[in-house]
């Protein structure tokens, strides 16, 4: 008779690696504390796993635990659950002056001796941008979270792929049986393309003589997809712990390899308060802060979302109402309203129809539902104290037409609070506020401090790309840093070319951009303490300026890239 793999012994000497993959095990992201360590010791449906930078930890908990755990350490759901997060999309080099870089005389800045990493969809080893003329790859590493093998020891769970296996598998007739890794959405391979792409490839990426290491993210389980609103169907979502876990495999590669590293970012979510404090942006920004790692993120595709909206509650007592406009077979959508911490603010909601759910005074980690009569409807509103206070509204079957969120202020310092709904691609395109703000637009993690934050324009025409999100942040802090180019930027895709647009096309031209800057400054010894900080303020001091519009600003940041300007800048 076989054993019961999990009953509470079978689980308590199962290794972590097969108890991460369990069917109905799910993931958390939680503080590093005596309250969890006991709760795990004493516990056979819950593991740790990686510990991250800052006193937090990955672990792994049984779906159905999962309540259990949160009243064990006293924080809320929505504060330990992983976020989702979305691709940001799909002449340029020329426009931002790096092939004028890459071939000055006497001199081979094309990002040798530095690396480039990628968290994505993975990466199409097979590609001829990604081939040396005898053959042989410029990937150092893959590591694919969808595989079970060869996994990360410090990860548990994936399988991992060296140069000299995937050079095996390109001498291969059946390349797949020995690296069996493949790209099959695209976007992974695109952006590596354009930040490394070699010349036997149509489109010349930036930083050429860089090497890779690209990291293929498992998509989120139907068990984080059902606490979300996306649409049925909805495909390449992302965990953020995922995310997490993936830089810092390309870290410790690149440690390893003693090189400096230059990360894309072409993911994007709206959940948390845009204000640098998440687990993800804390984490980046310690990621920022090492000697020889820069973080690039794509600021987002949201300007023309109407996914944002901001208001004032002039004084106590007084209100706003936020109104979502709802179409026709929305299965569900959600808001998340952020305000500070010294305010206190209760929510009712209101359908079409006229019906208004009763008001329930804010208090830390309350949450209560309501079935409307009249409607199928059905209205959850949450409270939680997390760095800031977040009221969370979510209505399953909504009516189509316009609900309205009505916001009272039960106690008023500052009275100021914004309200986001899911990015472009995580949630159904027929909910959208009635009136938006497009600034405060930027996605997590690029509002994370100390990060370099890519808006994108169109090269052909100096205009700025109409759906490139807006700042600040909620620091505030003046985002983007700089727009490049992105709009109808060729590269790579699996089996071929193809041309895109979007922020993350142009984070992975400055990605490139700044491992040409790492280049010369840790490789080439001139500037052996350099790090992100250092990088982003070459890139901005080189920025090109149209001559009518003052600078900085929350659409153009300090302006379009030029790499030259920038080594400009360090002649003078």
């Amino acid at each position: 008779m076989e054993e019961n793999l999990e009953t509470p012994s079978a689980l308590a000497n199962m290794p972590l690696h097969e108890f991460i993959n369990l069917p109905n095990v799910t993931s958390f992201v939680a503080p590093d504390c005596v309250r969890l360590r006991v709760f795990v010791h004493n516990s056979p449906y819950a593991r740790i796993g990686t510990l991250l930078p800052g006193g937090h930890v990955v672990g792994y908990v049984f779906e159905d635990k999962l309540e259990q755990l949160v009243l064990e350490l006293q924080e809320s759901f929505i504060g330990i659950r992983p976020s989702l997060f979305a691709l940001l999309d799909r002449q340029s080099l020329a426009s931002a002056s790096i092939l004028q870089v890459q071939q000055l005389p006497n001199i081979n800045l094309r990002g040798e001796g530095v690396l480039l990493g990628f968290v994505d969809t993975g990466i199409d080893y097979m590609h001829p941008a990604f081939l040396y003329e005898d053959g042989t790859s410029k990937i150092q590493y893959i590591w694919d979270q969808t595989i079970f093998g060869d996994f990360p020891p410090e990860m548990h769970f994936g399988s991992v792929y060296s140069k000299a296996q995937i050079d095996e598998a390109l001498a291969s007739d059946d390349p797949l049986s020995i690296v069996p890794e493949q790209d099959t959405n695209g976007h992974g391979t695109y952006l590596a393309s354009l930040a490394g792409g070699r010349e036997n490839n149509e489109f010349l990426g930036a930083a050429p003589d860089s090497e890779i290491i690209a990291v293929k993210l498992k998509p989120a389980s139907q068990f984080m997809l059902n606490q979300s609103v996306a649409p049925s169907g909805t495909t390449d979502l992302f965990a953020s712990d995922d995310i997490m876990l993936g830089i810092m495999f390309i870290l410790d590669k690149a440690d390893a390899l003693n090189r400096p590293v230059a990360i894309c970012m072409g993911l994007g979510s709206n959940f948390g308060g845009h204000a640098g404090l998440s687990v993800i942006e804390e984490f980046i920004s310690h990621v920022n802060s090492r000697r020889g790692a820069v973080v690039c993120t794509a600021a987002g595709n949201e300007a023309n979302a109407r996914h944002h909206n901001s208001g004032r509650i002039p004084s106590t007592g007084e209100t706003q109402t936020i109104e979502v406009v709802v179409g026709e077979n929305v299965g569900a959508f959600a808001v998340y309203i952020w305000n500070s911490p010294l305010d206190s603010i209760s929510a009712a909601v209101e359908s079409p129809a006229g019906q208004l759910t009763q008001r329930v005074a804010f208090e830390a980690n309350v949450t209560f539902q309501r079935s409307l009569v009249l409607e199928r409807a059905v209205v959850t509103v949450g409270y939680f104290l997390l760095t800031d206070h977040l009221i969370f509204v979510q209505v399953n079957d909504p009516t189509p037409g316009i609900w309205r969120i009505i916001l009272r202020g039960d106690e008023i310092s500052s009275g100021e609070y914004h309200a986001w709904l899911p990015i472009t691609g995580m949630i159904d395109p027929n909910v959208e506020f009635a009136t938006p703000d497009p600034n405060f637009t930027v996605v997590i993690p690029a509002t994370a401090l100390g990060n370099i934050v890519c808006g994108a324009y169109d090269s052909h025409d100096n205009s700025l790309y109409v759906a490139s999100s807006w700042g600040p942040s909620r620091v505030p802090r003046i985002v983007p840093d700089l727009v490049a180019p992105g709009v109808n930027v060729g590269g790579a895709v699996p089996g071929g070319h193809g041309v895109f647009s979007g922020t993350s096309a142009a984070a992975a031209i400055t990605t490139g951009a700044s491992a040409i800057l790492l280049q010369w400054g840790i490789v080439e010894g001139h500037e052996f303490y350099m790090n992100a900080a250092r990088v982003r303020a070459l890139l901005v001091a080189g920025c090109d300026r149209l001559p009518n519009i003052q600078y900085p600003n929350v659409q153009w940041g300090y302006g379009s890239l030029n790499l030259l300007n920038s080594f400009r800048v360090l002649t003078l």
